[in-house]
């Protein structure tokens, strides 16, 4: 047999750019000097052997020529075996054609399954011959072939947050039927250690919008009763679900130190932190070099990573102050309803060969699939199609690909793709992003993702310095956030030129001038020239502000990786230690829901700790659950663990879990009208109104008056509902799940004739039904029967039914109404558009000062007995 010619691939060149100089078959003809500035400042002595290291370049200035190349001179100079990680297969094979192509290294494409996998291209990764590319789902799971790494390159870094926390993720949906009896046993589980009032979500058949959108967390204390039980529901029901038996081997051992949080359709668990420290094919590597065009400030890229610290590399001279590419950035809400705007969308599709429409979530993707199929010709394409190769999307003449809850990982570049549609904000991913935004709230933690993802999404296909590409700004939210200039001063200059000229162009316009303008930018000639210059204008007088708090974040973020590790090794009495070096980062009302959240996390270690042995810990635990508690204003889950009767007053306890709950409805409901535009939130207003001024002896007007008034509860952030039986309740409103004020609706112009026994014998019955119907109250519940009439005495025989039943003249309870809807629409002016802690102090006082708050609405009422009437006739 003939004998091979052994070839060696170590090489003499002392650094990456002399690596790329000998190599002479590559479309590439050299790096641009910010590739080589970086390249540069990654090989002195001080960071070329750091554990953790990141480059931050640019989208499209060709980051992953520069990760490429490092990758080689490493595995070259060293001999040394590269892994290098992308989001999605379409990346991995696009790399690894770049690779060959533009760099004229090979590379090889790890994709599929391992046992698929072609031993020729093992070898050759095994005996460090070439770069392997995977997907961080591919290196992060339980069996990767990619065991002993010596240098791992993270592309997209920014975006690996959701792919390495999968690891350590368990994701149980209700619509999956793979899932849906797990699913099932898990809300059973759940009973009596989640509120009543979630319970009842939960369960419910016929949920509303409110009830979709609530996520809830069990408390560690609540659940740490229940783990024996809740392993033993998954261990039975996961042997049936493969997708979900790699994650639960990973987790099983160490529930103790996860998190549970549920919402209507989904129940998550997982660590707050992914613990990569205990993924040896990840911890055990020489270098872990992250690439993104947005690292952030704020020690996100740690979090994500679960490492201490990563030491970042400067962006190159210059790179602070240009983009990459071009931008008309479309605002068509600004002028036109929403109805229009998204008319207009669809004729502006019409002006293109393909457009990419990034959307939050799978049901607006769906919504949007069947208005652009029905008003187009074009065809669609979801994002598993385009994540797999984006070569059939882009060989189409007519097509659009509609993609939800991802904000990067697609790149169409040229004329690829010219026109971008983007629809909604998404600030939280997952059930733990919603939860710490809206539920803590802890949202400065993600003000840097929310940009990290604004920035990636608008920049899909502007992909190199001579890309242009049209971007339409679609959702009420989206737009409040890019029309507010405090926001837009957090992002890069180029960012906020195009933003700020497209806003100026998209006001007072109609729908043929946005077309020719549409028009005019894709044919980028002369015309579009004028503008060009007027961007550039704009962006030398911008400048990019630094987020709040974002150096307590970053000085924080050591210890929180540290406490996750310890806690999932089981040192409890470490992991407090190591919350209290976060708590001592993170002083000041910038970062106080954070705050109140780490002493949460402290209460629940030394809770733990003192569990399983620890006595001297649970006095520290209730300390902290104490602290996490008053820290904050109007977070109803911290009140919820005054269960674990921490000394204070009970009564008092009640009283402001009641109101922070009714307070972080209210925020819910003024979410969902938003603040870009009042009409929706007035329609509201004038329809309970106008219904509570329908006082007529009618069937018809009783209905509406019922209705006005069970829709003003919901309003205020009460839990309102009605019922349609003969002797059943009007409305009634709960607060939390132990209170309840349950209606009897007398509307009536009569004003002259006292009240029968009739409508007193049925409000005395109604807390009976309340108990029997309604599972979201606790037997303890305080349930307050009540009267709205216009009569001013009762009948003889009415006198022995009033019992507790209390009184609200009718006339009262309108004018009442008026003042709590100017009391919401006054909170509306100053209501930020999110979890919000100083405006949730305002709405706190704003209820106390009117009694529209649970305990001076129940003593004003019980101050008001209709016993205490004139008995007439």
């Amino acid at each position: 047999m003939a004998l091979k010619k052994v070839s060696h691939s170590h090489t003499s060149a002392e650094t990456p750019e002399a690596l790329f100089r000998d190599i002479k078959n590559k479309q590439s003809k050299g790096l641009i000097s910010h590739q080589a500035d970086i390249v540069r400042k990654y090989c002195q002595p001080e960071t070329l052997n750091l554990p953790d290291i990141a480059l931050q370049l640019p989208t499209g200035s060709g980051k992953t020529v520069v990760g490429l190349l490092i990758g080689e001179w490493r595995r070259c100079r060293f001999n040394e075996k590269v892994v290098y990680l992308c989001p999605t297969v379409q990346l991995v094979n696009q790399v690894v054609e770049q690779s060959l192509t533009i760099c004229g290294i090979k590379a090889n494409a790890f994709t599929g399954k391992q046992a698929n996998y072609y031993p020729n291209i093992k070898g050759e990764y095994t005996n460090a011959e070439t770069i392997a590319v995977t997907t961080y789902s591919g290196f992060f799971n339980t069996n990767t072939f990619f065991k002993n790494a010596d240098i791992i390159i993270l592309d997209d870094a920014h975006s690996a947050e959701n792919y390495i926390a999968k690891y350590w993720s368990l994701s149980i949906e209700r619509n999956n039927s793979k899932h849906s009896t797990l699913f099932k046993a898990l809300v059973s589980a759940m009973h009596g250690i989640v509120l009543d009032a979630h319970y009842s979500r939960l369960m419910s058949d016929s949920p509303d919008l409110g009830d979709i959108q609530w996520v809830e967390k069990i408390p560690t204390p609540f659940l740490y009763k229940r783990l024996e039980e809740i392993t033993t529901i998954l261990d039975t029901h996961i042997n049936d679900i493969e997708d979900l038996q790699y994650s639960w081997s990973v987790l099983k051992d160490h529930l103790f130190s996860c998190h549970i949080y549920s919402s209507y359709n989904s129940i998550l668990i997982r660590p707050i932190l992914p613990p990569t420290r205990t993924h040896q094919p990840f911890s055990t590597r020489k270098q872990r070099i992250y690439m993104s065009a947005t690292l952030g400030e704020g020690g996100e890229l740690e979090r994500l990573a679960g490492t201490e610290k990563i030491v970042r590399l400067p962006v190159p001279d210059g790179w602070d102050q240009q983009g990459i590419g071009r931008r008309f950035f479309f605002f068509p809400e600004r002028s036109l309803n929403e109805e229009a705007a998204l008319n207009l969308t669809i004729d502006m599709i019409k002006e293109t060969p393909r457009t990419l429409v990034l959307v939050p979530n799978d049901s607006t993707a769906k919504k949007l699939v069947e208005q652009i199929s029905i008003a187009t010709n074009y065809k669609i394409f979801n994002a598993r199609e385009i994540e797999k190769s984006k070569q059939p999307f882009i060989s189409e003449s007519k097509a659009v690909a509609i993609v939800a809850n991802r904000y990067d990982g697609i790149d169409l570049g040229g004329n690829e793709c010219r026109l971008l549609i983007v629809k909604g904000l998404q600030k939280a991913i997952n059930l733990q992003e919603k939860f710490l935004v809206t539920r803590m709230p802890a949202s400065i933690l993600f003000n840097d993702r929310v940009l990290t993802r604004i920035v990636q999404a608008v920049g899909r296909c502007t992909r190199a310095d001579n890309d242009y590409a049209a971007v339409i700004v679609l959702g009420e939210e989206l737009n409040n956030y890019l029309l507010d200039k405090d926001k837009r001063k957090f992002l890069h200059p180029e960012i906020q030129a195009e933003i700020q000229y497209g806003i100026d162009q998209s006001k007072d316009v109609n729908i043929s001038e946005f077309i020719e303008n549409l028009q005019i930018f894709l044919k980028h000639k002369e015309e579009w020239n004028v503008a060009e210059k007027d961007i550039i204008d704009l962006r030398d007088k911008l400048e990019q502000f630094q987020l709040p708090g974002i150096e307590k974040l970053q000085a924080s973020v050591a210890h929180e990786v540290r406490y996750q590790n310890a806690l999932w090794s089981g040192n409890f009495e470490q992991a407090v230690q190591e919350c209290s070096s976060v708590l001592s980062s993170l002083s000041g009302d910038d970062v106080k829901g954070y705050r109140a959240f780490w002493y949460y996390l402290a209460g629940s270690a030394a809770w733990i700790a003192a569990k399983r042995g620890v006595a001297s810990m649970e006095g520290v635990a209730r300390n902290f659950f104490k602290r996490a508690a008053s820290t904050t204003e109007g977070v109803s889950w911290l009140y919820q663990l005054s269960r674990l009767n921490l000394e204070e007053n009970q009564e008092n306890q009640a009283d402001k879990l009641r109101l922070t709950s009714v307070i972080e409805a209210l925020e819910s409901q003024l979410s969902l009208y938003g603040n870009f535009n009042d009409k929706k939130f007035e329609a509201e207003l004038k329809a309970i109104l106008e219904n509570l001024q329908r006082v007529k002896d009618t069937q018809e007007d009783s209905k509406a008056f019922e209705n006005g008034h069970e829709r003003l509860g919901r309003l205020l952030g009460y839990e309102a509902r009605n019922s349609n039986g003969d002797a059943d309740p009007d409305p009634w409103w709960i607060a939390d799940d132990d209170f309840c004020i349950v209606f009897e609706d007398h509307s009536t112009d009569n004003n002259g004739n006292p009240l029968g026994a009739n409508k007193v014998r049925q409000a005395a019955s109604h807390p009976n039904w309340i108990k029997k119907n309604i599972p979201l109250l606790r037997k303890e519940s305080e349930i307050i029967p009540v009267v709205v009439t216009p009569c001013k005495s009762i009948t003889s025989g009415a006198e022995n039914h009033t019992q507790d039943v209390c009184y609200w003249n009718q006339q009262d309870f309108q004018t009442w109404a008026e003042k709590a809807i100017t009391v919401v629409r006054e909170l509306k002016r100053s209501f930020p558009g999110e979890a919000n802690l100083e405006w949730r102090k305002l709405a706190i006082q704003a209820y106390q000062d009117n009694g529209l708050d649970p305990a001076s609405l129940a003593k004003n009422l019980r101050d008001h007995k209709l016993a205490n009437l004139p008995i007439s006739g």
